[in-house]
């Protein structure tokens, strides 16, 4: 079996086999990604995971693995399972319904903004934090006068407080299923 790492930089793994080729048990797929089996158990009952079966047992491929990454990545970012797993059905292709896409389309434009605006309070909070170390390491090297550590210190809190508020109203309008 082939045991290559999950590596967070890279989503591709070697192409010695078919991309629908089992390669992984759930024991070895799951310490892949430091999941639980009972996880992978769980993503597949929502019918985000179809590992093939083999005499019973799941034997996950390269498909599931680039999906397992994808499942991952949107969960660091706050999606829930559920708003995964339409996007997962329209890239899979299973909504074909124009007035179904064009709705989910308008909701994946609208998603994509928030993630827009959530990428420049990052890069602002990461501007402000490497300011703030780089001043209190000055600070620590020279004594000096620790206001300008104080102000960098409120304006980070200013916009991390901001961030969340929007954080709340992006976690609060979430994907909604074109069927409701």
């Amino acid at each position: 079996m082939l045991t290559t790492p999950h590596n967070p930089q890279s989503d591709t793994i070697a192409d010695i086999v078919n991309e629908d080729d089992p390669i992984w048990g759930i024991q070895e797929f799951a310490r892949l990604f430091d999941v639980t089996p009972r996880a992978l158990r769980f993503y597949e009952d929502k019918g985000l995971l179809s590992p093939a079966r083999i005499g019973g047992a799941r034997q996950f491929c390269r498909r599931d693995y680039h999906r397992l990454v994808q499942i991952l990545r949107a969960k660091r970012l706050g999606f829930r399972l559920e708003d995964i797993k339409i996007v997962m059905d329209v890239m899979d292709g299973q909504v074909r319904a124009r007035p179904d896409l064009l709705q989910y389309k308008a909701n994946f434009e609208q998603v994509i903004s928030g993630l827009k605006r959530r990428r420049q309070d990052i890069d602002i909070i990461i501007d402000d934090m490497t300011n703030l170390c780089a001043d209190i390491e000055n600070f620590t090297k020279t004594n000096m006068d620790p206001e300008g550590i104080f102000a960098h210190a409120m304006a980070y809190d200013k916009v991390f407080r901001q961030t969340m508020v929007e954080q709340d109203i992006l976690e609060n309008t979430q994907i909604k299923n074109s069927s409701e």
